[in-house]
């Protein structure tokens, strides 16, 4: 490129060294600017190489998210869902694990009883719902959601999830109502689940024990195949035996153990369990749960709660409608006597 200046000229004379001052300050000038150029195009080519290299190598990108140097909002909300960390993963048998969840900000109301999240797999676009096991507990000033996830071979969600590892991001969104509990509005609740059914249970169980004015009282059985798949059985004979009075629990296994001090159900569940554990039927509906005094001592104070795999809820009440509503009573329950107001299906 040809430059042309000017020249100053006094008396019709040409100022030379003025024309020279002028053409090395713009060259400084130019070489700056080159240099600038250089400098700033190496920087974003440097930058735009190690990012592609952290988003094409999936340990390292984990493992560059997991320490939070990419930013990660993970409030959760019902409205939309939310990449949330996982923060750890406890295995609770060789099929269950629970996966914590880390907040970056706390919910500003508490998790309702009895309520659940949705779990999507991008890759599918498919979701299912986890209870929540315990409520939002402070702990070094972060915030966990703990979700007792089961792997089905046939699950592609279980599946997905089983997959992922500390530090990965899951799609979640919530809170969302399943069964909304008051307190002291049934004299007595019992449950009948099987495998990891007990989530929604051990939610209310835990609200209801933890509250001094809730006189609610709790029977459970509980379904699993062996000993080893009897998940949450610890925290359960602790709340069990520190309130006697209030809250019972009975097992049942498909497979007996070898040694003999093996004491509960040993099976499927029958009418006999039912009839020995659960509250009774009672003649009327439940009409009037939504009475203040609903906690009087009476027979219509009573709900079943039922949650499980397929041939449990078949077996013990029916299945839900395609629709999602609880459908027709039928099962064991049907057989026993209760009625369509007496049993809840999760």
């Amino acid at each position: 490129m040809t430059l042309f200046l000017r020249p100053t000229i006094y008396r019709n004379k040409v100022n030379f060294h003025k024309f020279h001052q002028y053409s090395t300050k713009s060259n400084t000038l130019k070489k700056l600017r080159i240099q600038k150029f250089i400098i700033t195009g190496s920087t974003l080519f440097a930058t735009g190489s190690i990012f592609y290299f952290f988003i094409n190598n999936d340990d390292t990108y984990k493992s560059f998210a997991s320490f939070s140097l990419i930013p990660v909002k993970s409030t959760i909300s019902s409205d939309k869902f939310t990449a949330t960390p996982i923060h750890q993963i406890i295995p609770q048998s060789k099929t269950t694990s629970i996966f914590r969840l880390k907040l970056s900000a706390p919910l500003q109301e508490p998790f309702p009883v009895s309520s659940c999240v949705h779990v999507k797999d991008p890759s599918l676009q498919i979701m299912r719902e986890y209870t929540p096991i315990s409520p939002i507990v402070k702990n070094d000033e972060l915030l966990y959601i703990d979700l007792l996830v089961k792997r089905y071979e046939n699950g592609q969600v279980s599946r997905y999830i089983h997959g992922l590892s500390v530090g990965d991001l899951m799609e979640i969104r919530g809170p969302v109502i399943t069964f909304q509990y008051r307190e002291n509005m049934y004299k007595a609740l019992g449950m009948i689940c099987g495998g990891t059914g007990i989530t929604p249970m051990y939610q209310i169980i835990k609200h209801i024990l933890n509250t001094p004015s809730d006189k609610t009282k709790i029977s459970l059985i509980y379904a699993n195949q062996s000993i080893d798949e009897i998940l949450l059985r610890k925290e359960l004979d602790i709340l069990s035996k520190k309130h006697p009075d209030q809250f019972k629990v009975y097992y049942t296994i498909d497979n007996a153990p070898s040694s003999s001090s093996w004491n509960q159900g040993i099976g499927y569940i029958t009418s006999e369990m039912i009839k020995q554990n659960m509250p009774p039927p009672s003649s009327s509906s439940l009409s009037n749960i939504d009475d203040k005094n609903s906690n009087k001592d009476d027979d219509n104070s009573i709900l079943i709660l039922v949650c499980g795999p397929d041939g449990l809820m078949k077996s013990i009440s029916g299945r839900r409608a395609r629709d999602m509503s609880q459908g027709r009573l039928r099962g064991l329950l049907k057989k026993l006597g209760y009625n369509e107001n007496q049993v809840f299906k999760f």
